[in-house]
């Protein structure tokens, strides 16, 4: 019986022709051991100036799993319905799939060996292999981004008057308020001496949620800020204004007279702490003479209502616009031209007429 003819290959290192194996299994790409060794070096060392040049795959997608956490623990804290929940938690689920392969090939792109990776994974390193190939990885990031690019932004709710949307004031106006209320909740946590991971722990979150609530990159929900302003010893009702404004909320116009003038003097203080309380003495210089160091105290200490030239100096010298303080003031006097004089008394409906009778 003649023999079969050999087939042959060329060596994918050194391209010289060899006798490839006959039979079943794996075919050779190599025509020896250390033509294979020679190429898996030079990968190696490939894979090493890679991650020298390029950012970490796994940076961004951590960066967005940590945004997507975040929005779970909102929607948690806010009782948002079981669905958003879940469907939030299948964010996160998903985001971490594309993590783990990400870092994968990040260490496989840092030299990192299958067998080092099999290890820090806990399988063999047959397995890793098998799960987190390059091909594959690749192309699991390729879905990912198609899946973003897929996501659209909600479009923007209509505007009554296009004039009062020009320069967006609302949206400056919450930008301001979500300034200064990082900067109020960055002053109550340097005076109460405690870690960022003491007071995550506290309060259940993460510390990472803690540190971007406190740099002014998240706005926490009511709930949150409560917690937090309490666990500092501080007064939630003092940065309910600053809050409502980082929200784009807009507070009732009408309140009880006690409520409209607790909300400005609220507000006021709210300001005063997001200054970093400076003393009375430099509150009063800075407002250039329009108010004394007696009045400052009072109105801080709720001791008085004041007017709106001396709201709008007072605001100014803490560091604030007068403009978004302006309904709470108007609130106040709009209760008060409401109310009945107390000396008169409630009108009465003027007398019947007796022979209408």
């Amino acid at each position: 019986m003649a023999g079969t003819t050999p087939r042959y290959d060329s060596c994918r290192y050194c391209k010289r022709r060899f006798a490839q194996t006959s039979g079943p299994g794996r075919k050779k790409e190599y025509c020896t051991k250390d033509c294979r060794g020679k190429a898996q070096r030079e990968r190696d060392g490939r894979g090493q100036q890679h991650a020298r040049t390029a950012l970490p795959l796994g940076r961004r997608i951590a960066e967005h799993l940590q945004a997507l956490s975040a929005a779970l623990l909102e929607a948690e804290y806010d009782g948002r319905p079981l669905e958003e929940l879940l469907r939030c938690a299948g964010d996160v689920s998903r985001e971490v799939e594309y993590y783990v392969a990400a870092a994968v090939q990040d260490a496989r792109n840092g030299g990192a060996s299958w067998d080092q990776v099999a290890e820090a994974a806990r399988i063999s390193a047959t397995t890793a292999r098998t799960r987190w190939p390059e091909n594959r990885v690749r192309e699991r990031l390729k879905r990912r981004a198609a899946e973003r690019s897929a996501v659209r932004q909600p479009p923007a709710p209509p505007v009554e008057d296009p004039q009062a949307a020009e320069g967006n004031p609302l949206s400056q106006s919450a930008e301001r308020a979500s300034v200064k209320l990082a900067s109020a909740l960055s002053h109550l946590h340097r005076a109460s001496d405690l870690t960022i991971s003491k007071v995550a722990d506290e309060l259940s979150l993460s510390p990472s949620y803690v540190s971007r609530i406190l740099s002014g990159e998240r706005t926490p929900t009511w709930l949150v800020l409560c917690a937090m302003v309490e666990l500092f010893d501080g007064e939630p009702e003092e940065l309910k204004a600053l809050f409502e404004s980082a929200h784009g909320l807009v507070a009732p116009a009408r309140h009880a007279v006690p409520d409209a003038v607790a909300r400005l003097q609220a507000a006021l203080r709210g300001l005063h702490l997001a200054a970093g309380r400076p003393q009375v003495g430099v509150v009063r210089k800075a407002t250039h003479g329009a108010l004394s160091t007696q009045e400052i105290n009072e109105i801080l200490g709720g001791e008085m209502v004041p007017g709106w030239e001396q709201t709008s100096a007072l605001v100014t010298a803490m560091g604030g616009w007068p403009a978004d303080v302006r309904p709470l003031w108007e609130a106040v006097h709009y209760t008060f031209l409401l109310c009945v004089d107390p000396e008169e008394g409630p009108r009465r409906p003027p007398a019947a007429d007796p022979e209408s009778i």
